[in-house]
């Protein structure tokens, strides 16, 4: 599922630690819309991998 294609454009990025990673929330209103976190790898030169959580049943201790 790419997150793109169902985001609202009412969105609102808010930078917050998630699990000990660096990640990008966001947020439509009030409301968790998807988390996105980088993976580096162990140089920080290069990202290995992009994930996004956008199931609204694990977002829902996010704030």
């Amino acid at each position: 599922m790419a997150v793109g294609s169902s985001a609202p454009q009412s969105l609102e990025v808010r930078y917050r630690h998630v699990n000990g990673d660096s990640s990008a929330l966001l947020f439509i209103g009030e409301s968790p819309f998807a988390v996105l976190v980088l993976d580096p790898t162990p140089d920080g030169d290069r990202i290995r991998g992009i994930y996004s959580v956008t199931n609204p049943d694990k977002l829902t201790r996010v704030r």
